[in-house]
């Protein structure tokens, strides 16, 4: 850590961190002011006074995130699971890193059904757990999450629009296409969703329900030449 900044710290906070009270709340001012490189050196003091105290961890784990040190935030983050093997949020924030920041979607997938063990019905890490079983090609365990995610927000569009996706790597044509129109009640005039049921009813060969939906996203969207590609060749089919 740059000296300045320490004595700035020091002198702007007015703490004395002899013990792991000062450095465990100079880490947290720091953190709140954005200085992720002074939390993290001070957390990291806190943690030799007290090796085994999980918010020192978990707080380490979240700066070293936003300092896009994933592998290393994982691992801090784990310590704190080990420590506290039944709180939530480290296990959920530890999932949330292997699978946005990773895209390890197996340990994905260990971590956010720990967090959901420890949280029953809850949205988040039900609805993470079938993105990262859709992106590991589970597709009937993807659905189940996604339709478990609905139960607990029945309006939810995005669990709609992914258990279309789910629907269509599984080849339920009929009840993808009803995923993604309830997502059209929420959510009118998406781009993707109005492309994925005009793709679909293209492929059943119902090209004017195609056809009303490319009409559809060039109404809405400037499309790309594909879009006016398959659009094209449904006007084609029908002269």
């Amino acid at each position: 850590m740059v000296v300045s900044n320490v004595n700035e710290v020091y002198r702007v906070l007015e703490c004395r961190p002899d013990s792991y009270q000062g450095w465990y709340y100079q880490a947290n001012q720091l953190r709140e002011r954005n200085l992720s490189q002074d939390a993290l050196y001070s957390y990291e003091r806190a943690i030799e006074y007290h090796p085994d105290d999980y918010f020192a961890w978990y707080y380490r784990g979240k700066v070293l995130e936003e300092l896009e040190r994933y592998a290393e935030a994982v691992a801090s983050l784990q310590v704190a699971c080990d420590i506290e093997k039944d709180n939530y949020w480290s296990w959920y924030d530890q999932g949330y890193i292997w699978q946005k920041k990773l895209e390890n979607h197996v340990e994905a997938i260990k971590c956010f059904t720990k967090a959901l063990n420890n949280k029953l019905q809850d949205y988040w890490a039900t609805f993470r757990l079938g993105k990262s079983y859709y992106h590991h090609q589970k597709y009937l365990q993807a659905l189940d999450y996604f339709q478990q995610a609905l139960k607990i927000r029945h309006h939810d569009y995005w669990s709609y629009y992914w258990q279309g996706e789910c629907q269509q790597k599984l080849k339920q044509w009929e009840n993808a296409k009803k995923s993604y129109l309830q997502a059209l009640t929420i959510k009118p005039n998406d781009y993707w969703t109005l492309h994925q049921i005009a793709t679909i009813y293209q492929r059943q060969c119902l090209y004017r329900d195609a056809i009303i939906y490319y009409e559809k996203l060039q109404e809405v969207y400037e499309v790309e030449e594909e879009i006016i590609r398959q659009l094209t060749i449904c006007y084609q089919i029908l002269a």
